[in-house]
């Protein structure tokens, strides 16, 4: 689109387009400005994205336009190798260099006050925080939305499982822009993908997946897949080590069901954390707002946060002036109940008037589906372990199931999925008090494994009287030495939530082998997944769950104002295969 030709409709904007920014090395990069019209010195925005700077995530904020009437010179950039860009573009690797230069750029245009400050979400948030290590002195402030500090665990992998679906797809629509950009033979395959993005989710071995091996096109994307632990190639990419070479004010935003709300989440809490010293930050965490269609009713007039207005005032708090004269507009932190469908507030992440739950596995060894007798219960745990069986060539399907290789994340009813008697499946009773959960949900197992190297994937959802399970959350992590004779304990951490239970409603937990494709699955061997060649070499296994007194398989909870009470201490009465008996202590 030729933005240029519009330009005559931006009512008091003017738009220069095409801006030519040179960086150290000489390659120039493209930008379009929006500048206020009138006197004064002014502020800028700035945003470095790779899709094309005409789209100016608009998917998510107001237009440029908008921003530049809210007196702000807004700068919006494709980077290297993108666009009309020069060079070539490798993910993340040159926007430490090209981020600092393009900071010291836009401070020194005309009518520019000399303070600079960035947005966008996604890659564009990620721009916002390499820059900031490269400590360009013109740059105040960030406000870098649904990304991950720490990419390796926040972004393509999750406790060293591979985001699948997400990892392969967004490779495959980058680097159709790269071969199209040189014109290259992978052009053909490349546009396919575009229409099946989902294919490569199914390839075998995923190591060696045309086109993200062919040889004319950037290797970022098989890179990923090849580093599937956290090696020198993800040190520089580990954001959440390196924040004291940050030290600037943060406006933090993600959603629930964000891919990256935990790694988005996490990087608020590290930089809040002391020390070091540092101007306070300021995270919003909202609800992604829309019409919902899922399981969970559409979330009211409240769920419109007010994002564009929230973070204008924000910004000019802290770019109007070399210091600033009045306190943030903003609380420390926000976030939208599910549920109840109300805003909260919070002097910090989790609450501090929060306190962790717990709520134990119990069952007489007959948990598999949700038609089995599996409970959650304060009281503790009780009988003495469940089976189900993990065979990657049936895999249990994602939250919102297998979309062609694609996942619809998001609050889906798991209950027919839970039917399956390869799920344990734990439900409470129906609660007789109101229940809120406000942080980061934790679930302990302890398990054994037929294979020596699986995986294990526990999901939380919200049980109605009527039987809807609305989704909330997962946690997933990769076992080995799983078949170890006296088993393991683990620890699954699950995306930050904040949910209201009210009385009739029900807590449940499922227990599962797999969650595809939103992660790749074990072939319960040792074998790295992506290089299975093919599905005949995956292997079945046998799952264990303890939950006796000795190994009490638990959900950690952090609660507000609630009226349930721990586990009494005391010796335990177990069911098992029918009967009661008293647990004898493992030695």
């Amino acid at each position: 689109m030729n933005v240029a030709v519009l330009s005559s409709a931006f009512e008091g904007v003017t738009l220069e387009s095409g801006a030519v920014a040179p960086m150290r090395d000489g390659t120039k990069l493209i930008a379009d400005i929006y500048h206020p019209i009138g006197e004064g010195s002014w502020p800028v925005l700035l945003m470095r994205q790779p899709y094309g700077r005409d789209i100016a995530s608009t998917v998510v904020y107001a237009h440029p336009t908008w921003w530049a009437r809210q007196g702000f010179i807004v700068v919006i950039q494709d980077v290297r190798g993108r666009g009309d860009s020069e060079g070539s573009f490798y993910a993340f690797r040159h926007e430490v260099e090209d981020g600092a230069d393009t900071v010291a750029w836009a401070a020194a245009l005309p009518g520019s006050n000399g303070r600079v400050g960035m947005y966008g979400f996604s890659y564009q948030a990620s721009t916002q925080l390499l820059a900031a290590l490269g400590q360009p002195p013109a740059l105040k402030a960030l406000a870098p939305h649904m990304t991950a500090f720490d990419l390796y665990s926040g972004w393509f992998y999750r406790d060293n499982i591979l985001q699948l679906s997400t990892t392969v797809s967004w490779a495959s629509q980058m680097l159709r822009k790269d071969a199209r950009r040189t014109d290259s033979a992978s052009v053909k395959t490349l546009d396919e993908n575009w229409g099946n993005p989902g294919r490569l989710s199914s390839v075998m071995p995923l190591v060696d997946a045309a086109p993200l091996t062919n040889p004319d096109v950037p290797t970022y994307g098989i890179d990923w897949i090849h580093h599937s632990t956290k090696d020198e190639y993800w040190q520089d990419l580990d954001l959440l080590a390196r924040v004291s070479e940050m030290g600037l004010p943060m406006f933090h935003l993600s959603g629930w069901y964000d891919f990256y709300l935990r790694g988005s989440v996490d990087g608020f809490r590290t930089m809040s954390a002391p020390p070091p010293p540092s101007p306070p930050r300021h995270p919003v965490a909202a609800h992604p707002v829309g019409e919902n269609t899922w399981a969970e009713p559409n979330l009211g007039p409240a769920a419109a946060a007010g994002i564009d207005t929230a973070m204008a005032a924000w910004f000019h708090h802290w770019l109007d002036g070399d210091t600033p004269s009045r306190s943030s507009p903003l609380p420390p932190v926000r976030y939208f109940t599910l549920g109840s469908n109300q805003w909260g507030e919070s002097s910090a992440w989790p609450p501090p008037n929060s306190s962790d739950q717990s709520w134990y596995f119990r069952s007489s060894t007959r948990a598999n589906s949700r038609y089995g007798d599996g409970a959650l219960s304060t009281e503790g745990a009780a009988g003495p372990e469940d089976l189900f069986t993990y065979d990657p060539e049936v895999p249990v399907m994602a939250p919102g199931g297998n979309r062609a290789g694609q996942v619809a994340f998001g609050p889906h009813d798991l209950a027919p999925q839970q039917e399956d008697n390869n799920l344990l499946v734990d439900t409470s009773a129906p609660l007789t008090d109101s229940l809120k959960i406000v942080g980061d949900p934790t679930c302990v197992l302890h398990v054994r494994s037929s294979a020596t190297a699986t995986h294990f994937v526990v999901r939380l959802s919200r049980v109605s009287p009527g039987g809807v399970a609305t989704f909330l959350c997962l946690g997933a992590t990769a076992v080995t030495d799983a078949d170890s004779e006296f088993g393991q304990e683990i620890s699954l951490q699950w995306d930050p939530i904040v949910v209201q239970f009210v009385p009739g409603e029900a807590l449940r937990i499922d227990v599962a082998r797999s969650a595809y494709p939103l992660l790749i699955r074990s072939p319960n061997t040792a074998t790295d997944p992506a290089h299975i060649n093919a599905p005949g070499e995956f292997g079945r296994a046998l799952q264990v769950v303890y939950h006796d007194f000795a190994r009490p398989s638990r959900l950690i909870l952090p609660v507000l104002n609630s009226s349930y009470l721990p586990a009494p201490s005391g010796r335990k009465r177990l069911f098992h295969q029918g009967k009661i008996r008293p647990l004898r202590q493992r030695r």
